[in-house]
């Protein structure tokens, strides 16, 4: 099996994939192809552009360097097919971990350009992303153009927590990062002064912390209430 539509049946066994439109489904595996990882071999590095949505569909793999090989006891076991990459659909940013094999691993990819033209033809495909998107990060999602509408509190809150939250069960959840991470301008069109107000608002209400331009992350709980200050429920 060379490509997605090889892999039909293992991936009708997954929940997200299953409740798919069968369109969706259909383009999804004629533009999957199959990539095979050794143990140690690299799918994508930190800082590389965006390359796609990946399926694991058999072996594991690994988020973050050797400093992070201290997590591996809490870390979950995922279910496969895994799906995951679907971040850099709504954030546009480049790769924030190294992502490789753990062990002889099998992978399906489908392509930056190919998933952005298939957003483009039909855009109420955006919801079923979000769908998968949101599971992980415990928050409705709205299209990437409607987050700049939200208040600066909910899109600075929203920015942390695909930070802390966008990889689940693959990786476990951040609480340390940078400003130059949070990149709000690029995220949350806020200058950086309207970041760090924002930021410091949050501090006083004990949902972060500010420590040598590093935010440390509380309460996501409170952070996930603030993102979703508009209780929006619609993509589209």
């Amino acid at each position: 099996m060379t490509n997605g539509a090889g892999w039909r049946s293992r991936l009708m066994n997954d929940p997200w994939f299953s409740h798919l439109p069968a369109a969706l489904q259909d383009s999804l595996l004629d533009a999957a192809r199959q990539t095979r990882k050794t143990p140690g071999k690299f799918l994508f590095e930190k800082g590389d552009e965006p390359c796609g949505l990946y399926a694991l569909v058999e072996g594991s793999v690994r988020f973050g360097g050797a400093a992070d090989q201290r997590l591996v006891p809490r870390l979950e076991r995922i279910r496969m097919p895994y799906w995951f990459g679907e971040v850099s659909l709504f954030d546009g940013m480049p790769r924030r971990f190294d992502v490789y094999s753990m062990e002889q691993s099998i992978f399906l990819h489908v392509s930056q350009p190919v998933v952005n033209e298939l957003l483009e033809k039909n855009p109420a495909h955006w919801r079923p992303f979000a769908d998968l998107l949101s599971q992980k990060m415990g928050i409705n999602l709205l299209r990437p153009e409607r987050i700049k509408l939200l208040p600066a509190k909910a899109r600075v809150a929203w920015r942390l927590l695909m930070l802390a939250e966008g990889y689940g069960h693959l990786s476990h959840a951040r609480r340390l990062m940078s400003f130059a991470e949070i990149d709000a301008q690029r995220t949350a069109d806020l200058s950086p002064q309207e970041l760090l107000e924002v930021l410091q608002d949050l501090h006083q209400r004990k949902i972060l912390r500010l420590v040598d331009e590093q935010v440390e992350i509380f309460d996501v709980v409170k952070l996930r209430k603030a993102a979703n200050a508009l209780r929006a429920k619609s993509l589209c």
